[in-house]
């Protein structure tokens, strides 16, 4: 696919963020068609009722308009082989562990704050980032602001004061305070948690389904470089998509509620 230029790093990029059954969807729907036709165009939109997917049927369709030689049949064709191998990608899963504290040779470090760092620097569309406490931790702070900046749907699930039942001294959303309607806060309520309350102490963050670190370190300054810590982040497969479709479904269902100004 190099000699297609533009049109083939598209494709590629469609077949990276699409669910594998919608890049199927859209190639079967190209197929047929000799050139990039507006009509084409119009059908193919329709093959999937999102928002995210005609906006990438739009960007494939400005990509191939600077190659209308091309027919649908080979962009059908490189579709397919591109989701195939995004797919396959997508299932593979590896697993490393994330140390902060004194090393041995049998766990190097990995700062939790690198790699916590390097996680949100990587994400593309969507970022949850979920913690007890939070405070005096600037880069996260300008990593999350430039993740939001570069279109990342980032929602951070943090304690407050109030619901922690006196766990907590301050609301950890306050350290994001500065960084306004650019993310979106939630919190769990008291009158959501279990009778003679209940902490929410999770320590964890995804990003795009596809990577998921989960730690025993809160976005503090001294958990994320000076503490001894351990997490384990996952690169692919199916946990990293389970957790970012379970916190979606808590905030869905009310259980987790948006913070609002």
């Amino acid at each position: 696919m190099n000699n297609l230029g533009p049109l083939a790093d598209q494709i590629e990029i469609l077949a990276t963020r699409l669910p594998a059954a919608q890049v199927a969807m859209l190639a079967t729907a190209i197929e047929p068609l000799i050139g990039p036709t507006p009509a084409g165009r119009a059908n193919a939109a329709q093959s999937a009722p999102t928002t995210a997917f005609k906006g990438e049927v739009a960007e494939l369709w400005d990509a191939w308009l600077a190659r209308p030689e091309v027919s649908g049949a080979s962009v059908a064709l490189a579709l397919r082989a591109a989701g195939g191998t995004a797919e396959r990608l997508r299932t593979a899963q590896s697993m490393d562990i994330v140390w902060t504290g004194p090393s041995s040779i049998h766990v190097p470090v990995r700062m939790s704050g690198q790699v916590l760092l390097d996680l949100i620097d990587g994400a593309r569309t969507e970022l949850t980032v979920v913690s007890f406490a939070a405070y005096r931790v600037p880069e996260v702070r300008s990593s999350l602001q430039a993740a939001a900046a570069r279109g990342v749907d980032v929602r951070l699930v943090l304690e407050t004061a109030k619901d922690s039942g006196g766990r907590l001294r301050q609301d950890a959303a306050n350290t994001f305070a500065t960084l306004g309607a650019e993310v979106s806060l939630w919190y769990w309520p008291e009158e959501s948690r279990p009778e003679g309350g209940a902490a929410m102490h999770v320590k964890a963050a995804i990003a795009d389904s596809h990577i998921a670190l989960v730690t025993s370190a809160n976005l503090t300054g001294a958990a994320l470089e000076h503490n001894m810590e351990l997490g384990l982040v996952v690169t692919g497969g199916s946990v990293p998509r389970r957790l970012a479709e379970h916190f979606r479904a808590l905030m869905t269902n009310g259980v987790l509620r948006r913070i609002l100004d």
